[in-house]
């Protein structure tokens, strides 16, 4: 077996998400659902109800009656938040392990892609054709999923493929990865995405987030917006290790997204302050991102 297909083969041996989780990625691609589709799906997990009713009924939501129901729990939460729970709780194997091919710490991939996901919840309203929020914000979370197979295989190679990026011997960690693997991590993802059955447009994202030129002319839109909520999360300090901003911007993101430099700024902050309210909310004030 060569080394692409060994990496290939891990990526499909990796355990399903469970059965709310892959129900609420779907639901989250029509149009029509509401709070009602999202409350049928958790009332099928167990694990993830009380978690709900954990987090709704602790400090950072501060009210004043306590709830003991996920109907009315849910409008508290709302889909964003209820998105990242199930995917920290039902992939802890993917998002609460250190990565130690990229010198990454544990919780680094899970805190960069929630930093993803706030970006590109944001830029998805300024996108030039419609991107559904929801969408974007689950892309963000899911699209370096393909690091977590990854990174094993580059066990110790970090620093010299830095080096060769520095050197201009190669163009970015992309190249890098594929250098040293004969694959790189959207490639994995993808198999990754497939494995889970994911939508199309989350394989998308996942797949082309560093190359979003290349990606189906339908999902565009979308893969731009993730492209760029990427970019923004590695500007404000948020990457996973040694690869972090090791990659090219393309520019032509202003085809598809309404912003400017200001606007670049304002996002940098936004997401700096609701990270910080998100991962309160999820794991308390006095813990980092561990899941």
């Amino acid at each position: 077996m060569s080394n692409v297909d060994e990496i290939l083969a891990k990526a499909r041996q990796m355990p399903l998400l469970s059965s709310a989780s892959t129900r609420l990625l779907s639901l989250l691609g029509d149009e029509n659902h509401g709070l009602d589709d999202v409350i049928k799906i958790i009332k099928t997990d167990a694990a993830l109800t009380a978690r709900i009713l954990e987090i709704v009924n602790s400090a950072a939501f501060g009210l004043r009656q306590p709830i003991s129901s996920i109907s009315a729990a849910v409008p508290y939460i709302g889909e964003k938040l209820i998105i990242s729970l199930s995917m920290n709780q039902s992939a802890p194997q993917v998002f609460n392990r250190p990565l130690l091919g990229y010198e990454s710490q544990r919780g680094e991939l899970w805190a960069h892609g929630l930093r993803t996901a706030i970006a590109a919840s944001a830029l998805s309203k300024k996108s030039r054709k419609e991107v559904q929020a929801g969408v974007a914000y689950t892309a963000g979370i899911l699209h370096d999923i393909g690091k977590s197979v990854l990174s094993k295989f580059l066990t110790g190679c970090s620093p010299e493929m830095i080096k060769s990026i520095e050197n201009g011997e190669i163009h970015d960690f992309l190249e890098a990865e594929e250098k040293k693997t004969g694959v790189n991590h959207c490639e994995i993802g993808k198999e990754l995405a497939k494995h889970w059955k994911l939508p199309m447009e989350l394989q998308q994202a996942i797949s082309f987030h560093h190359k979003p030129s290349e990606s189906d002319e339908r999902f565009k839109d979308l893969v731009y917006v993730i492209h760029l909520a990427d970019m923004i999360a590695m500007m404000g300090g948020s990457g996973t290790g040694t690869d972090n901003l090791a990659y090219k911007l393309d520019k032509r993101y202003t085809d598809y997204i309404d912003i400017d430099q200001q606007g670049m700024d304002d996002l940098l902050l936004t997401v700096l302050i609701e990270f910080e309210k998100t991962k309160e909310a999820l794991f308390g004030s006095e813990k980092e991102s561990e899941g």
